[in-house]
């Protein structure tokens, strides 16, 4: 049994008991997530979800049972905890095989993670280095691992209203509690971030009840990072701070020297200055007392070199963990593994399967064409998918007006500018117009850039979307009907479902307007798997 199984049956109780904790606000809130049901109804209770979806509630039960019944344990003693036994604790963390359960016995449950904490050539020889990670943090951290499409930055918002709202209702909260009174939301990337500005958006209405939701929102101020400042503009001290930026702007750097003023040296003048606005940001972060930290796409965050240094990333949020009191990191991810081992921390499991029985996703069986071209054909290939794109989605919009659009995926920027002639061609053919072509990738331009963050606007004109390492995760485009791979498949690395068993073109096609595709926005999911069980995770998260 894995932890989030283990904590599910618990939760489980809790939702049947009425949620009985020391808040009675919170079973408030979490009641107000279900319409149309009596105060005084017997449980379990049946109604009509409000606003959030059934795996988004459960996660955020799960969040709340951690949080005020167990009152926020770190990983290590919550397994203790939920795991009575060593053995049955052992195989939960993944060290059950034959030489660390041998080993157990010598040196005790205990004594085999104190060496797992501190022996690097053990670890290494046994592949342990991210349950160290996991058993070392200094501070609380769970993953809330759900599918794309479940809707991951809307449950970071919900999470962070309830927190806010907590406090704002109980200025003395119980013995063992301290609620989060400033939030930091980040992600891995310009993509991602993009898509965390639906936090601005969120109904809290539909979150909160009336009586709550007042202060709350006469309280919230979120601030978004820009480049150009050299700060975040937050009050040092102060409270109901939700501040969203990506790794790039706050993690912790060190400045580079100066050097004679050559053009190496006025380089690297640049360098130091985007350094040091990162770390004053940063700073300014620290700042803030009570602090919750909100990784998206939290797979980034973790991993380390023996030989070297973890990550900047986990350097960043370990910082944070000393520099004020970091109540608790909330990391989300539809792909809770690193390297192909699972993350130990994950509290709530809601996978692609889940998704599709719950119609969250688009079962994708098939509407999969492959292509057994050779590379000097590639540009029949991109001609065959526009063509065929436009004639079967050509007329096909959203309820809001959004035409269909086609996204394809190129290994390299010279690929894409290749093959773009004979994309323009096609779509000429189909008598659209050239602008209906948009590229995104690292040369983009500031244009480019701000078109792409504009697909979701009805009257965006660009309907086949050319992309070299941009629009994969965190890219939430509803709009985008199919996506395409201008490149082999070598590996079963690429998709969700398993690839031809030969080398081949590909492109994929959804026919559900409305609704987000297995495969919307990435055509390069993972399978990944675990010794007695294959589970399928995408590298990509989309809420709709």
């Amino acid at each position: 049994m894995e932890l989030h199984e283990a904590l599910a049956s618990r939760v489980d109780a809790w939702r049947e008991a009425g949620y009985p904790s020391d808040l009675p606000a919170l079973a408030e809130i979490l009641e107000f997530a279900v319409e149309g049901v009596e105060p005084d109804a017997a449980w379990p209770r049946s109604g009509q979800l409000r606003f959030l979806r059934a795996a988004q509630l459960r996660a955020l039960e799960t969040y709340w049972y951690l949080r005020i019944v167990e009152r926020t344990p770190h990983i290590a003693e919550l397994y203790r905890r939920l795991f009575t036994s060593p053995s049955e604790r052992l195989a939960a963390l993944g060290l059950d095989t034959p030489a660390l359960t041998t080993l157990a016995l010598d040196l005790g449950y205990d004594g085999l993670l104190d060496r797992v904490r501190t022996d690097d050539a053990f670890v290494k020889a046994h592949r342990l280095g991210v349950l160290r990670e996991t058993l070392t943090l200094d501070y609380p951290s769970y993953i809330l691992a759900l599918a794309m499409g479940a809707g991951k930055t809307v449950l970071i918002g919900a999470v962070v209203a309830m927190e806010f709202a907590l406090a704002l209702e109980t200025p003395e909260p119980p013995d063992g509690l301290q609620f989060i009174e400033n939030a930091l939301v980040f992600a891995p990337g310009t993509t991602i971030i993009e898509s965390l500005r639906e936090l601005s958006t969120i109904p809290f209405g539909k979150l909160l009840p009336p009586r709550l939701l007042a202060d709350f929102m006469a309280s919230l101020k979120i601030t978004f990072t820009r480049d150009d400042e050299r700060g975040i503009p937050v009050v040092p001290g102060s409270r109901f701070n939700l501040v969203v930026t990506n790794t790039e702007k706050i993690r912790i750097q060190a400045i580079p020297r100066r050097r004679q003023l050559t053009l190496a040296s006025l380089l690297d003048t640049r360098e130091a200055e985007a350094t040091e606005r990162a770390n004053l940001r940063l700073q300014a972060i620290a700042s803030l007392p009570h602090l919750g930290v909100f990784s998206d796409e939290a797979h980034h965050t973790y991993g380390q070199n023996l030989e070297t240094q973890l990550k900047r990333v986990r350097q960043t949020v370990d910082y944070l963990g000393t520099a004020t009191n970091l109540i608790a990191v909330v990391n989300t991810t539809g792909t809770p593994y690193f390297e192909r081992r699972p993350l130990r921390d994950v509290v709530v499991w809601y996978g692609l399967g889940q998704g599709i029985r719950d119609g969250i996703l688009k079962e994708v069986a098939n509407n999969i064409q492959s292509f057994a071209f050779e590379s000097d054909q590639a540009d029949e290939f991109v001609s065959h998918v526009v063509t065929d794109f436009i004639e079967t989605y050509g007329d096909h919009t959203l309820p809001d007006g959004s035409p269909a659009k086609l996204a394809i995926y190129f290994p390299q920027v010279d690929d894409l500018e290749e093959l773009e002639p004979h994309v323009q061609l096609a779509v000429a053919n189909a008598g659209l117009p050239p602008t209906v072509v948009l590229r995104n990738h690292s040369r983009s331009g500031t244009d480019e850039i701000d078109a792409f963050n504009r697909l979701n606007d009805p009257s965006a004109p660009h309907r086949v979307i050319l992309l070299v390492n941009k629009g994969t995760e965190g890219w939430n485009c509803p709009s985008l009907f199919a996506t395409a791979l201008a490149r082999k498949l070598r590996t079963s690395n690429n998709f969700v479902l398993p690839p031809p068993t030969e080398p081949a073109w590909c492109s994929v096609r959804t026919d559900s307007p409305g609704r987000t595709p297995l495969t919307t926005g990435s055509t390069t999911a993972r399978t990944t798997s675990t010794p007695g069980r294959r589970r399928t995770s995408t590298r990509r998260s989309s809420a709709s």
